[in-house]
């Protein structure tokens, strides 16, 4: 059903570039890990997804390629572009959630970070630059995106820290018992 909101409300999304990159997007994502049980992905994935490292690496790659600006405007205006998007934003969120099951703690910090920095780099950039960086959207809304994209980097990556900070915690140490020949610290 979501999908079909999402590809019944193209046209507005797309209108701003804000809502493209920081509502679309993310929301086709959530499409594809919501549609994971109905699809079928391949049974041999998990072997060759040891600890999500392929999974995270195409996700590296597609969110890298969906920041750039030339890329959403050829998704507005070509069609095969526009399916691509959607297929791939589709793919990666169905292949998500068994990778982050399957991932260390470690390895998702890694690919968070990165993904995070590269959020933050792109909106700075988007925010700083005085030319238009894609032709499709206007000059405010670029800065608009970009100043909403430095502050979904530092959302995602605290959200991702709560999330996971029983893993950093020190466990309690155990309390040291006097008895006899027992010295106590």
């Amino acid at each position: 059903m979501l999908l079909g909101v999402l590809l019944a409300t193209r046209a507005p999304l797309e209108a701003s570039m804000l809502r493209h990159m920081l509502v679309q997007l993310p929301l086709l994502v959530l499409c594809g890990a919501l549609l994971r049980p109905w699809l079928r992905l391949p049974p041999g994935l998990a072997r060759w997804d040891v600890q999500g490292l392929t999974t995270f690496t195409a996700t590296a790659f597609v969110t890298t390629y969906w920041m750039i600006p030339r890329a959403l405007e050829q998704a507005l205006f070509q069609p095969l572009a526009a399916a691509a998007k959607f297929a791939s934003l589709l793919l990666l969120g169905a292949a998500l959630p068994g990778a982050l099951r399957r991932a260390h703690v470690v390895v998702q910090l890694f690919y968070v970070a990165n993904i995070c920095a590269m959020m933050a780099i792109a909106g700075m950039l988007y925010r700083e630059l005085p030319q238009r960086l894609c032709n499709a959207y206007l000059l405010d809304d670029q800065t608009v995106t970009g100043t909403a994209l430095v502050a979904l980097a530092l959302a995602l990556g605290v959200a991702w820290c709560i999330g996971n900070a029983r893993h950093f915690s020190d466990p309690p140490e155990p309390p040291q018992r006097s008895g006899p020949g027992r010295i106590r610290d």
